[in-house]
């Protein structure tokens, strides 16, 4: 017995119209995870497979390939299905959607190196901003720079679905709070197979691991609020990520120091990035009260957003 082409088509689509988050979900892990399961099979990641994938491959993999066939792609096929070829051109048009106010520019390139900033603060004392202030040109000499090498990469790839598709849907359904703490997660527990291969973001480290999600979870507020504050932007969404991957490194590489001689709760809160989950922990929180819950969102607007009009 053979199945008409016709007929599962029109289940698939069928499905995605009636389900359009669950089916993005879907696709982006597994388009991703599927990109990625060969490093992590490899030498690279679990060592079942006989062999190593070179480093720059396995790292292309997971910055580049991985973003762009599972977020990316997500995002355009549910709306495909769900809105058609006006669907896809409005999805299209919020890449390049830039009159959003010189404030928000800034804001959406420095608050997550503050919030990096502070997380090793809390950890470290003071040293860490008095060295920020003493070496505050490399703001422009290294900061910048990796912002752009970063956007033009792996987050250029998981925006559009991310923020693009996903939020609108998710404020829609569960309001701004609780839709972004739920996308937070979703988000942070994609990067697993990352986590598994060395040369992404392992070795994995139970602890590290449920921080990341944590902060992601965290992030994803301040994501939010940003977003709502642009009129559902992608290009802003990809500045902010791309900023805070930029962060992380910048303060790693240039504020802290090597080795920092830390012991009992403050080695902790250090190695497990505990400060990252307690400093975004609080900045969210600060802007949950600071809009009333709301995080800027306006239903009208995110109406637009999630309908691709």
């Amino acid at each position: 017995m053979t199945t008409n082409p016709e007929a599962r088509s029109s289940s698939f689509k069928r499905f995605v119209t009636d389900h359009p988050l669950t089916s993005y979900f879907v696709l982006a892990y597994a388009g991703t995870w599927i990109v990625l399961l060969p490093a992590v099979l490899a030498q690279n990641g679990l060592g079942i497979l006989p062999f190593r994938l070179p480093d720059v491959l396995a790292f292309l993999s997971f910055v580049l390939f991985s973003s762009f066939a599972g977020p990316t792609l997500a995002a355009f096929i549910v709306t495909r299905v769900i809105s058609g070829k006006e669907g896809v051109r409005q999805l299209l048009r919020r890449y390049v959607q830039w009159r959003v106010g010189i404030h928000w520019y800034l804001i959406a390139l420095l608050i997550f190196l503050i919030g990096f900033l502070l997380s090793t603060s809390i950890s470290l004392g003071v040293a860490p901003l008095t060295t920020f202030i003493q070496k505050w040109p490399l703001i422009f000499s290294s900061f910048l720079p990796n912002v752009l090498v970063f956007g033009l990469l792996g987050v250029f790839g998981e925006e559009p679905g991310w923020r693009g598709f996903a939020l609108p849907r998710m404020q829609q359904s569960y309001g701004p709070v609780t839709g972004s703490l739920i996308l937070g997660a979703l988000h942070g527990f994609w990067h697993l197979p990352a986590f598994l291969v060395a040369d992404a973001l392992g070795p994995f480290i139970l602890p590290n691991f449920i921080t990341f999600v944590l902060t992601a979870i965290a992030g994803t507020v301040l994501y939010t609020w940003i977003y709502n504050n642009t009129r559902g932007s992608i290009l802003i969404a990809i500045l902010i990520h791309s900023a805070s991957n930029a962060a992380s490194g910048f303060i790693v590489q240039n504020i802290v120091p090597e080795n920092p001689q830390l012991g009992g709760l403050a080695q902790v809160i250090y190695t497990q990035n505990w400060g990252n989950v307690i400093a975004f922990g609080i900045l969210a929180l600060l802007v949950i009260v600071f809009t009333r819950g709301q995080l800027s969102y306006q239903p009208a607007q995110t109406d637009k957003l999630a309908n691709n009009v």
